[in-house]
């Protein structure tokens, strides 16, 4: 923590403004794991993908949650800027729970059209290691939710939606360029994968985004998120476990 203040604390020091220095953070953040720090890039020429890929997770979790979250903390109250302001609150959750419950059965359906596409097949598990048991596949999943899902949500859905709405007006056309750049953005981090996750990723930024503009919280948009991914792993996690039974019985 002591690192994680001084890091903050020298941001806020060469960039004044608190609006700025969280933009440059997550901008940075944003750079580095889509190079260096990629997933693709961390698992190649290298024999096991469980340990790259959970270090994947937390290089997500620290550059893209903490040292964000650590700016908003000690600098964000000059500004105005606190966790609730970036959509860390329940928000108007009876909007939430709607937009939940219209959302399952398309995500249910969506997931398993996806199931049957060879390429995310391939894609998802990140790591194909943690399918080799359930206490490695629970342990995983659970660091794909806290590490990863809650720090994408944060970083897109908090920092850049709210950021912008922070600054543009409070209209129609101001609010549909805030959900529109964090949709672009969240869309670009994709490139590379199948195209239907492509496609996929930017009705998902869509949706999202509207739904934290009009409840005021990332929390919801990050559930389905979540449970989308977590699914479809368990439904990869079901077949190479009735593969293996079926090459049992042989």
């Amino acid at each position: 923590m002591a690192l994680i203040f001084r890091v903050t604390s020298a941001i806020a020091a060469i960039v004044s403004d608190p609006w700025s220095a969280l933009f440059c953070c997550t901008g940075v953040s944003f750079v580095l794991l889509s190079s260096v720090l990629n997933v693709h890039s961390l698992k190649r020429n290298v024999m096991h993908d469980y340990g790259p890929v959970m270090a994947y997770f937390t290089s997500f979790f620290v550059l893209m949650f903490v040292f964000p979250m650590a700016l908003v903390m000690i600098e964000g109250p000059r500004v105005g800027m606190y966790p609730w302001t970036l959509g860390m609150r329940l928000g108007d959750w009876q909007s939430g729970l709607t937009v939940i419950a219209v959302s399952l059965p398309l995500l249910g359906l969506s997931i398993l059209a996806g199931s049957r596409d060879p390429e995310l097949m391939r894609q998802y598990p990140f790591s194909k290691e943690a399918l080799a048991g359930p206490g490695r596949f629970v342990l995983y999943e659970l660091a794909y939710v806290a590490f990863y899902y809650l720090a994408w949500e944060f970083a897109f859905r908090g920092v850049v939606l709210f950021g912008l709405l922070a600054f543009l007006p409070k209209t129609i056309p101001g609010i549909a360029v805030a959900i529109m750049v964090q949709t672009f953005l969240s869309t670009i981090y994709h490139i590379g994968h199948p195209h239907s996750e492509v496609f996929g990723a930017f009705i998902l930024g869509l949706v999202a985004g509207a739904t934290a503009v009009v409840t005021g919280s990332i929390l919801y948009g990050l559930f389905c998120h979540a449970l989308a991914g977590v699914l479809n792993d368990c439904l990869a996690y079901r077949r190479l476990a009735r593969t293996r039974r079926q090459g049992s019985a042989t």
